[in-house]
């Protein structure tokens, strides 16, 4: 007692061509090459990175365990834990990405001896970044400084600098910033 409904799989008014196909295969090949450049321009570019710092702390700067931010020219100040802090995954990004850095500023010039016309006497300027991996040891000790005021980034060997761009250094130094300040007003209630 089954009835054939005919009338609603085959309507005479639905019809395939070949036109029809064409545009559905077009939009499926749209979007196809659309997902692929998405992915493509958010990928951390790690070309220019990785020749500047190398293996060893691209790696650390990618899986390193333990963070912590040292306070150059404070000798009494403890180090500041970044391991669970809000906000690490998008300094560990915006350190690996070669589009961060201004690469013609590249250069073997210790980081010490770039002075910056922003120095600010009651903010701390120059910081130590530690990145270490005490359980799957898969690194050294990485260790990079960052003078906030004026954005220059080296290692702490002083081998070598280069400064951030104009997009990403104020991120990093209001990131750093807030960092030290919650962490001084921590300390502060401690007390």
């Amino acid at each position: 007692m089954t009835a054939n409904h005919d009338d609603k799989f085959n309507d005479p008014r639905a019809r395939i061509t070949p036109r029809g196909i064409l545009i559905g295969v077009g939009i499926a090949a749209l979007a196809v090459i659309g997902a692929a450049a998405s992915i493509r321009g958010r990928r951390t570019q790690l070309d220019e990175t990785r020749s500047f710092w190398g293996d060893d702390t691209v790696t650390a700067l990618q899986l390193g365990e333990r963070m912590e931010v040292i306070l150059l020219g404070d000798a009494q100040a403890e180090p500041i834990e970044l391991t669970a802090m809000p906000g690490l995954g998008l300094l560990r990004h915006a350190l690996l990405d070669e589009r961060s850095y201004d690469w013609t500023s590249r250069g073997s010039t210790p980081l010490a001896s770039r002075t910056s016309s922003r120095d600010d006497a009651t903010e701390p300027n120059r910081i130590r970044l530690r990145i270490t991996d005490p359980n799957a040891k898969r690194f050294e000790p990485i260790e990079i400084d960052l003078e906030l005021s004026s954005g220059w980034v080296g290692d702490a060997a002083a081998t070598k600098s280069v400064r951030l761009n104009d997009r990403t250094e104020p991120k990093l130094r209001n990131y750093f910033k807030t960092v030290i300040h919650s962490e001084q007003k921590r300390s502060d209630f401690r007390e």
